[in-house]
């Protein structure tokens, strides 16, 4: 993996990426930037492997940034976050972007999709160099139940509890209940931790 450049509306929220990517060997490889000069100066020195931004800042239009982008630095994949709906989702992915993942508070949210991010670049990563051996589910797999398998396959895809709820037909309370549990089960301490593990471990692909 060579860089994730983080282009996000506020200081915090860049600052509280650049503290998760601390705690792991990624420091060196993620570029922080505070406004669209500094995010085409990263491009134009190449290397970038994903870029991750802010729906909001792709000004005036997201769809025509994301082609731009994409024609000028075509080595370099585009994840949104935001609160996009589903016909920008669709129009930015079919414009070149890997995707949208929802993010409308930060928080928790932008580092799952900064999580996000990393296996992606990973991922294109691979698809360039030899054929990767696929990994063998770690005993940790074994330790959770079904139910909180499902929380955590919904935690990953970036989904929130009540949108987990309504998929498993299952309260918000009880879908916490679980969530409480896997976090223990898993040693995280919180969503985005989770998230982090399942990728790394192989839980989910």
């Amino acid at each position: 993996m060579k860089t994730i450049v983080v282009y996000v509306k506020t200081p915090g929220a860049g600052q509280r990426i650049a503290a998760s990517a601390a705690e792991t060997d990624l420091k060196p490889k993620v570029k922080v930037v505070d406004c669209a000069p500094a995010l085409f100066m990263e491009l134009s020195r190449g290397g970038v492997d994903v870029v991750l931004i802010d729906a909001a800042l792709a000004v005036p239009d997201p769809v025509k940034f994301t082609r731009s982008v994409r024609t000028r630095f075509p080595s370099a994949g585009l994840l949104f976050t935001g609160a996009a709906n589903p016909q920008m989702a669709a129009a930015l992915a079919a414009a070149g972007a890997l995707g949208v993942m929802r993010a409308v508070n930060g928080g928790d949210d932008l580092l799952v999709a900064f999580t996000h991010a990393v296996v992606l670049a990973r991922q294109r990563l691979k698809n360039t160099t030899a054929p990767a051996k696929r990994q063998r589910p770690r005993p940790a797999a074994a330790v959770l139940s079904d139910r909180e398998f499902q929380i955590l396959t919904g935690l990953t895809e970036g989904k929130r509890n009540a949108e987990i709820a309504g998929d498993l037909l299952v309260s918000e309370d009880t879908v916490k209940t679980h969530a409480k549990g896997l976090y223990r089960k898993l040693g995280a301490r919180d969503r985005a931790h989770a998230v982090a593990i399942a990728f790394r471990t192989g839980l989910v692909a």
